[in-house]
């Protein structure tokens, strides 16, 4: 959390601001943020946001498998629906969920992970989360042990790498210590990063 309020700071920005929460899934290092301790009651950090999941995944988050329990964490999760502030996104592939603003959904890391797609001027900048968590993982046979299904994981890096080739996508990585976004190109080894960069160089 401390990371995205400096970063909310730089812009000028403060947590009230915020109108909107896109989870992209509920695994503890994806939502921690979500929620703060006010007077010893768990309450949304983001006060005036609407915060998004969907259906299927909120079903999955709630009723955890034994894989992955000790991923989400209720704390992290239940009071953003007992504050009111939780909607759910229809798990349509490709659906709108704003202005520029496309939704992917995948299954392999957790069931109907969501990766936002934003066209910005002429390019197209995919957030991904933890389908691609860093550059290292953009080979097809790198895929993490945290994945609950790594062979639909390798299916659908293979299709969204295909794809993201083809139109010229920006990956955006949540997890890579060092590079936050990069471009692709085709080798003689499949498909690799081609230029790194930082997301702002493109804002």
């Amino acid at each position: 959390m401390q990371h995205g309020v400096i970063g909310l700071k730089l812009l000028g920005l403060d947590r009230g601001d915020v109108t909107h929460v896109l989870l992209s899934h509920l695994h503890f290092d994806h939502c921690g943020g979500s929620i703060e301790k006010v007077n010893e009651k768990l309450l949304p950090a983001f006060k005036n946001a609407t915060y998004w999941s969907n259906e299927n995944h909120w079903e999955w988050a709630t009723k955890p498998n034994d894989r992955e329990k000790a991923s989400f964490l209720k704390e992290n999760i239940l009071p953003i629906k007992e504050s009111g502030r939780l909607k759910f996104i229809e798990t349509e592939e490709g659906i709108e969920f704003a202005k520029n603003f496309n939704l992917r959904f995948v299954n392999g890391h957790t069931e109907s992970m969501m990766l936002p797609q934003i066209k910005y001027k002429d390019k197209t900048i995919v957030y991904m989360a933890d389908l691609l968590p860093s550059v290292a993982h953009i080979p097809i046979p790198y895929v993490m042990a945290y994945d609950t299904r790594p062979l639909e994981t390798l299916k659908e890096k293979k299709s969204f790498l295909t794809e993201a080739l083809e139109k010229d996508f920006i990956l955006f990585f949540e997890h890579d210590p060092e590079i936050e976004c990069c471009s692709l190109e085709l080798t003689d080894k499949g498909i690799r990063s081609k230029e790194t960069f930082k997301l702002e160089s493109i804002l």
